[in-house]
């Protein structure tokens, strides 16, 4: 009998994740291989070699009002009509306009976050799926950014995937990655989707990179299991550590008027390895041998 009763609470408990917390995502994503598969196997040597290591990007979030940021992170349920991608859970990340902590406030900035580091150990593979609402609003020409690979410094992210082109190009919206100079690029996105292949459907997004500060590393990105990058040249700075981001990153707000819309961004099966075929992807209906052929 108590068995019973124990599992049917523990039910509840997980058919309500989704009024979890930011500490309480953090707490249950590291163990969550319904959203992320991989991470066990990541170690971040500058926090005393812990694994699967999950936080969020600005720690004053954590000491906030409880009542002011229950929005912004939570594990969602399919059971609950939110969109998943595969299996029965995603993550939700909402950013309002006024979602800014310490740093971030100060710097014409908002976000919510999730990181992990370190995935930067010689060559790795990185996949994630992301579904934007029917109703998302484009903040162009503000910036946001939706994932990134950073470096763990005060440098701005190597690869940023962004939702809009370059400020002068006057256009928003779609998935765009942006390099950045400190590793040979010329901070000019690059087309990924175009903003009418993004609301209302996944979209995944597959990464292999060869990590190093030398001119013989790559950055490769698929989308929706088809090669649309290919970046050739260095990866990161000597001796650097890369950290991995995902939800909204919102920058340079001050150049769209206030109050800028409420953003909701959606992202599920979020994975990590050193092969393509250790990420598991015919579950989400692709083939590693047709991706590594292209």
């Amino acid at each position: 009998m108590k068995k019973i009763i124990s599992i049917f609470v523990f039910s509840l408990l997980w058919s309500n994740l989704s009024l979890a917390g930011v500490e309480e995502v953090l707490k249950e994503i590291k163990k969550n291989k319904d959203i992320a598969q991989g991470f066990n196997k990541v170690i971040d040597r500058g926090e005393d070699n812990k694994t699967n290591n999950w936080r969020v990007t600005n720690k004053k979030i954590l000491t906030s009002d409880k009542n002011l940021r229950k929005h912004v992170i939570k594990i969602v349920n399919r059971s609950e009509n939110y969109p998943v991608r595969f299996g029965k859970q995603s993550l939700r990340f909402e950013v309002r306009n006024g979602d800014g902590w310490g740093w971030d406030s100060r710097n014409n900035r908002e976000r919510v976050e999730l990181l992990i580091c370190c995935v930067n150990k010689k060559t790795t593979w990185s996949a994630w799926s992301l579904f934007l609402p029917d109703d998302y609003k484009i903040i162009f020409p503000a910036k946001t950014m939706l994932a990134q690979f950073h470096n763990d410094g005060d440098l701005p992210p190597a690869f940023a995937f962004e939702n809009q082109s370059h400020r002068s190009a006057k256009e928003g919206g779609g998935y765009w990655i942006e390099i950045d100079e400190y590793v040979g690029g010329n901070n000019v996105p690059i087309k990924l989707l175009d903003k009418t292949e993004m609301n209302g459907k996944w979209n995944d997004i597959l990464v292999n990179v060869k990590w190093t500060h030398k001119d013989d590393g790559f950055f490769k990105i698929w989308i929706n299991g088809k090669l649309k990058y290919h970046w050739k040249g260095i990866t990161q700075s000597k001796g650097e550590r890369t950290e991995f981001h995902v939800g909204v990153y919102r920058s340079f707000i001050h150049r769209t008027p206030e109050p800028d819309p409420t953003q909701v961004a959606y992202y599920d099966e979020i994975r990590f390895a050193k092969s393509c075929k250790k990420l598991k992807l015919q579950d989400l209906g692709y083939s590693c041998e047709d991706i590594e052929n292209q």
